[in-house]
């Protein structure tokens, strides 16, 4: 067995022990370790503080806060500290409305205005720094979660035992989700539940979350999963975290798949950070939430680069070393793919078990990889915002742009790392037939016109491999490369036809100046000419990075004249549009994939 498949088999081991092993093992050491938590309901019920943080919250507020005031619990033993953070809908006047007929039921609801939008981490901290011990417990909720009517007592009664630190509870949706999904947040309350049976939950829902007060520390500003760390925090001194399984919270707003994207995307980046931030867990004073903070969250934090590794050596075994076994996973996993891409594409229901399984965990962890990747570059800064329904529907098409280019860009980079990886044999072979061939280096830079917006036009060196002589412009300036064009090298001919010329600009996909599919990055000499014969030219990369391959290339060749330019115009235009909607992004990016392969193989480039 080589090096790479026993890579392969290690991944593949972490993933099963992450997703199969653990689920199973956790479930046998709970029925044989559970320790049963010792409340007592004769002890003075504990004064609870409710800290919500709202911005633009105006189609919930008013049912939350009705919520609470229905809740079994005595109103002089609970209070509201409500935050509304830099709204700019009508939360205020809801939540005024509610307050009012609150007040008539003697609840108390304390009202924080913050004028600008601070973020939620700012907002729970200033409440955290003014509440935090003015009461026994805190519960920590979001707006457009509901909680059964015995919430609050149920609470109450866990908090009589003083071993207990956070409590939670089912987490479900009111519109119940479908398929894959349904499966998703099954297979987690029922991981959770076996957890709790340790007193130690890794990570509850962020919809509510009780933790004794005394146990509640700031969240670390640069936070993601605020949710995640604020209940883990509490844990550093070996108190106990529980799910109460008759204890319902509900969800009532349902994300679309933008959102939905956008949140697996962030919850992916924050769980590769919390290993970092909360790495003290492993070393807990709770022995069982060492080991489920081990299993549970850093396996799941790493496992989008465990499944990415694991896919790219196995492709490298598969095509390197010719493995049989390499070779049939990866045409079962290219056969599933397609089939999932297929189904997407046209709009099919039918459930395919095998295949939407795989799909399912092959995209969520793609989404989570770039999320990890926009975290490494900084990402994830900005203050949390909510998308009501009627914006939904107006930044429809914006929001799916931002989709496709969120998930374009973690495509890029893991398609530009195995491009290198996989063709690296080929391009050490072209290398040295440019250096046989004629005098010269190996590779070539051009400046290139990037992407643009309203303030800034990118220009970038695209690398090449050669394919003219030396100082090929030197005599005739700067022209369109011609059918026979004698500047062109017997090998650079046979690159250019085959575009091996153009494998170097795997490094402008992953320094982020270039994409793996758009528009050809123009030169900045022709533009001032194409401008002016060709109205909004330069719209044609406007907030676009240029691509290696793309649907004008494929459809039209290499420029040749201004009348080749003016026909690829309308690709390049066909294509920008297509990125506003994942289903048409996909469809075209499959065929430009295909048509590109068969470029390559038949040699039908110039």
């Amino acid at each position: 067995m080589t090096l790479l498949l026993i890579f392969t088999g290690l991944m593949a081991g972490v993933f099963v022990y992450h997703h199969v092993i653990y689920p199973r093992l956790i479930t046998v050491l709970g029925k044989r370790y559970g320790v049963q938590t010792q409340p007592d309901a004769d002890t003075e019920k504990p004064r609870i503080g409710v800290m919500i943080c709202a911005h633009n919250e105006q189609a919930f507020i008013a049912q939350k806060l009705f919520n609470l005031s229905a809740l079994d619990y005595p109103a002089d033993k609970f209070e509201i500290q409500l935050v509304l953070d830099g709204c700019t809908d009508k939360t205020e006047q809801e939540a005024s409305r509610a307050i009012r007929q609150l007040h008539m039921q003697n609840i108390c609801v304390q009202v924080h205005k913050f004028e600008h939008n601070r973020g939620k981490i700012a907002g729970v901290n200033y409440l955290i720094a003014e509440f935090k011990h003015q009461y026994d417990v805190l519960v920590f909720t979001d707006v457009s979660a509901i909680m059964s009517v015995d919430a609050m007592s149920r609470l109450a009664l866990h908090f009589s035992d003083p071993l207990i630190g956070v409590v939670s509870g089912i987490y479900q949706f009111y519109q119940q989700e479908q398929g894959c999904q349904q499966a998703y947040w099954h297979y987690q309350n029922k991981l959770k539940m076996a957890e709790s049976k340790l007193g130690a939950v890794i990570g509850v829902p962020g919809a509510m979350c009780a933790i004794r007060s005394e146990l509640v520390q700031p969240i670390p500003q640069s936070a993601i999963n605020d949710d995640f760390i604020l209940a883990m925090q509490a844990l550093c001194e070996g108190h106990r975290a529980i799910v109460d399984a008759s204890l319902h919270i509900v969800e009532m707003e349902t994300d679309d798949q933008a959102a939905d994207f956008a949140r697996r995307a962030r919850i992916g980046a924050g769980n590769f950070q919390q290993i970092f931030i909360l790495r003290h867990l492993m070393s807990s004073k709770n022995v069982w939430l060492s080991f489920n903070f081990l299993s549970h969250k850093v396996l799941r934090g790493l496992m989008p680069l465990v499944v990415i590794a694991a896919i790219i050596t196995m492709a490298l075994a598969a095509i390197i070393e010719n493995h049989l076994f390499a070779q049939g996973c990866l045409v079962a996993l290219g056969a599933c793919l397609l089939v999932g891409g297929i189904k997407k594409c046209c709009g099919v229901s039918k459930v395919i078990p095998v295949v939407d399984q795989v799909n399912y965990v092959l995209l969520s962890y793609a989404v989570a990889f770039m999320g990890i990747v926009k975290f490494c570059l900084g990402g994830f800064k900005q203050p949390w915002r909510r998308v009501n329904q009627t914006q939904a529907v107006t930044n429809q098409v914006s929001e799916g742009h931002r989709m496709v280019k969120s998930i374009k860009r973690s495509i890029d980079i893991v398609g530009a790392l195995a491009g290198i990886l996989l063709t690296s044999p080929i391009m050490l072979l072209a290398m040295i037939a440019i250096k046989l061939d004629s005098k010269g280096s190996v590779f070539y830079q051009q400046l290139r016109v990037g992407q643009a917006d309203e303030h800034f036009v990118e220009l970038f060196y695209v690398y090449k491999f050669r394919s003219m002589f030396i100082d090929a412009e030197s005599r005739s300036g700067a022209v369109w490369a011609t059918k026979g064009d004698p500047r062109i090298t017997r090998v650079g001919r046979f690159l250019r036809k085959t575009r091996i010329d153009e494998l170097p600009q795997f490094i402008n996909v992953l320094k982020g100046e270039m994409s793996l599919i758009g528009p050809r990055p123009e030169r900045p000499v022709f533009y001032n000419e194409l401008e002016t014969n060709i109205p909004y030219f330069s719209l044609r990369t406007y907030g676009i990075k240029p691509g290696i391959s793309g649907l004008a290339q494929v459809m039209n060749g290499y420029d040749e004249n201004m009348e080749d330019v003016k026909r690829k115009i309308g690709w390049d235009y066909a294509y920008a549009l297509a990125l506003t909607s994942p289903k048409q992004w996909l469809s075209m990016e499959l065929m430009i994939i295909a048509k590109t392969i068969r470029i390559v193989l038949l040699g039908k480039g110039q």
